[in-house]
């Protein structure tokens, strides 16, 4: 007992700091635990002998995260991003798979089935890394968010199969009999879908009975109670363990309960999981890997060329412009922690030998290190391809002249959310001409129903802010949210316009500093704005006067940032 907890605490401690020592280089968490796992595990230092326990609650980490990915897949949603999915999805997984597959088999010699589940390994990206580049760069909605979004969770499917073919083959030192193998599987499927569909009302009224009849308790351990059955029952027939997890996700991801099951079960996924990419980075025999450097480099470079090409060439014939096509391509390029898990698995089956799987393994979590690098870059590529050689920029930019031709002295929005509205709405009331430019098509049509003077486009570059008539603006307000974009649209309008006055808003007060720098005279975080708000609003609700409350928030913003004018004097 002793040595166990000691070895717990060595994994826990290795993990916590590998972690936080990423998270400050805003690097995926999953490095940190594969790190974790490499240094200690049986191939590192060897402090921690590779156990059944710790297997076991990595199992469940899976389980727990093909539940969240299955809360994603409700119907309403694949309805929404059936093209993206279905047609880019299988496009993209199908060309990285056959190419990685093919190459697998001819130039190495693997056979059919291990070189099938070789190439879709590689084809899998990293989930996380694009969801948070998307959230972060505020382009979810974007034409490249949209399809990379899609292109994401159809490889969650393609995953799932694979895995549960991986545990419905006899061992490799059988004969294979793939057509009863298939066969298995395919009556597993439906039977489990069977299951699903009857059970989907049923499971929606217990839920909410679970949720009004105790306590908080009550309802998680239910939650946990439907995975762990869910994944037992899949094992039973035949399936794999994270398949019935992900059933169970579908079938309760359109009930009113959805966020809250995601939100109950983060704490033990996010652990869970962790312990399993903990498996997997003791399992890397970095022997194997220093004994053939050539082979993981040259998979590396393989497995970021392929997927860019693949992915560049099925969104292009999609019909999405280069720049967008280059930018979904750079954000997929890598693969991820499904590939890990893919190898993984085919390791422990004898499907790979170590030989082949373990380079390979050390390539995916090389390429996950590159894969937030390359996002950073996809949305300088794909501005670059749109200024040099996108016939539909030149389209964009052709409309914003036509809307803004007649328009001087007049004030460019850069940006239409929600702020950007109410700011069109002072500019309108003190009928002070302006042009609104925004990239995010739900934004910009909700603008212009609302009567804003709005037009399509990316206001950090310099064509559309030329043809939106910046050097002849009074004023830029700033209203993005990504300081990046901030930052280059502000360089773009002052080389444009050096009189031009620009105003900027921005989430909260960590960039306020670069912002400055490139020319932002006046700066407004969010953070205070509403902070400042509420304080104001608490002070008079005291008692205190509007003209003393004024003073004190008008003080109280000199003090928070006394090198940039907060608001104009």
């Amino acid at each position: 007992m002793e040595e166990q907890l000691a070895q717990t605490f060595l994994l826990i401690a290795a993990a916590f700091v590998a972690v936080a020592i990423l998270a400050r280089l805003r690097l995926s968490p999953v490095l940190g635990y594969l790190a974790a796992g490499l240094l200690l595990g049986p191939h590192g230092i060897g402090a921690v002998t590779d156990s059944e326990g710790t297997h076991f609650f990595g199992e469940l980490g899976i389980a727990l995260l093909m539940f969240v990915i299955g809360l994603e897949f409700s119907v309403p949603r694949l309805l929404s991003s059936g093209g993206a999915m279905i047609g880019l999805g299988f496009g993209t997984v199908a060309g990285a798979t056959l190419l990685a597959g093919a190459a697998s088999h001819f130039l190495v010699g693997l056979p059919l089935l291990p070189a099938a589940l070789l190439g879709g390994a590689i084809a899998m990206s990293s989930t996380a890394i694009i969801q948070k580049h998307l959230v972060d760069t505020d382009a979810v909605s974007s034409r490249h968010g949209v399809a990379a979004t899609g292109i994401v969770l159809f490889e969650d499917l393609v995953a799932l199969i694979l895995l549960s073919l991986i545990a419905a083959l006899p061992d490799a030192a059988n004969e294979v009999e793939m057509e009863k193998v298939l066969l298995r599987m395919g009556v597993s499927f439906v039977a489990l879908a069977g299951v699903a569909l009857l059970a989907r009302r049923t499971l929606g009224r217990l839920l909410g009975w679970v949720a009004r009849s105790g306590p908080d308790e009550t309802f998680l351990l239910g939650v946990l109670t439907l995975v762990v059955g869910a994944s037992l029952a899949a094992e039973k027939i035949g399936l794999s363990l994270p398949i019935g997890a992900f059933v169970v996700g579908m079938m309760v991801g359109e009930s009113d309960f959805r966020h809250q099951l995601e939100e109950e079960i983060r704490p033990f996924r996010d652990l869970l999981l962790g312990v399993f990419f903990v498996t997997i980075g003791m399992s890397v025999d970095w022997s194997q890997i220093l004994a053939q450097p050539a082979v993981t480099f040259l998979v590396l470079a393989a497995i970021l060329v392929v997927k860019f090409l693949v992915v560049f060439g099925v969104t292009r014939l999609s019909g999405l412009p280069a720049s967008s096509a280059v930018k979904t391509g750079l954000l997929l390029a890598h693969s991820g922690e499904l590939g890990l898990l893919i190898v993984g698995r085919s390791l422990d089956s004898a499907l790979l030998s170590p030989a082949i799987g373990q380079p390979v393994l050390g390539a995916i979590a090389a390429s996950m290190l590159v894969g937030p690098i390359l996002a950073q870059w996809s949305d300088r590529a794909g501005d670059l391809i749109l200024r040099s050689r996108d016939p539909l920029g030149a389209e964009i930019e052709t409309a914003v002249r036509t809307t803004s031709q007649e328009l001087k002295g007049h004030v460019v929005l850069a940006g239409c959310g929600p702020v950007g509205r109410l700011v069109a709405l002072t500019l309108e009331a003190s009928e002070i001409p302006y042009l609104a430019i925004e990239r995010n098509v739900e934004r910009l049509r909700r603008a212009q129903q609302d009567g804003h003077k709005a037009v399509f486009g990316d206001a950090s570059r310099a064509g559309i802010l030329k043809a939106a008539g910046v050097d002849r603006a009074a004023a830029i307000i700033v209203l993005v949210n990504n300081w990046h974009r901030s930052v280059r649209i502000i360089r773009e309008a002052k080389r444009l316009n050096p009189a031009i006055h620009v105003i900027a808003s921005l989430r909260d007060d960590a960039h306020l500093g670069e912002l400055a720098q490139a020319g932002a005279a006046h700066v407004f975080p969010e953070n205070y704005a509403a902070g400042l708000g509420l304080g104001a609003q608490a002070l008079m609700t005291l008692g205190m006067s509007a003209d003393d409350a004024t003073d004190r928030i008008r003080a109280m913003r000199a003090q928070l940032s006394p090198d940039l004018q907060i608001v104009p004097r």
